[in-house]
């Protein structure tokens, strides 16, 4: 992928970016392709970087006892990154690929930078925390009701879940074991 599909891609995302500011913004943006299985930020380290994913998917998780509890998921057309990175503090999480998967990395640093002096950058932060949030108020509102009724809400909300991430995943994303997730999809 080459500059002028960055900004082609990146455009269609965000239509308020103005044309001189994404010349500027893809100076530090790269494409990247990357293998099933890689781990695209890890727990406790900083990580400089985000991304948006082209073609994939990615999981978010912490380790809870040795065992992996699924936080999130990311799939194309959406953002990759944790807040903590995102300021250049270490991660509470680890963001494995899925799937083999292509993304726009932006380096974070250079892109806080930009939003300093580009009013449309500034927005794209503002529009990505947004996001973030709205995103982070869904997932407690699904943390507050039964496992029963998480599982029906993420069917119907969220329905290519259940092609594209594994069972184990979507039990440990709604905080119940394989068995128990089992039985809640043969009563549906």
């Amino acid at each position: 992928m080459n500059t002028s599909e960055i900004k082609i891609f990146l455009k269609s995302l965000y239509s308020f970016l103005e044309n001189d500011t994404l010349d500027e913004f893809v100076e530090f943006c790269d494409y990247v392709k990357l293998p099933k299985g890689t781990e695209l930020i890890q727990e406790g380290n900083r990580h400089h970087y985000i991304y948006f994913v082209i073609k994939g998917s990615v999981k978010s998780y912490y380790l809870n006892e040795g065992k992996e509890s699924c936080t999130w998921f990311a799939f194309e057309n959406e953002i990759v990154a944790t807040i903590k990175t995102f300021s250049g503090l270490n991660s509470n999480e680890t963001i494995k690929l899925l799937e083999d998967s292509e993304f726009i990395r932006i380096n974070s640093k250079a892109f806080k930078k930009l939003a300093e002096n580009k009013m449309s950058m500034s927005r794209l932060i503002n529009e990505l925390l947004i996001e973030h949030a709205v995103f982070l108020e869904a997932l407690l509102y699904l943390k507050s009701i039964p496992a029963k009724d998480r599982y029906h809400l993420l069917v119907k909300d969220q329905p290519h879940l259940l092609q594209r991430i594994s069972l184990t995943d979507l039990a440990s994303l709604i905080g119940i074991n394989r068995e128990t997730l089992s039985r809640i999809r043969s009563k549906a």
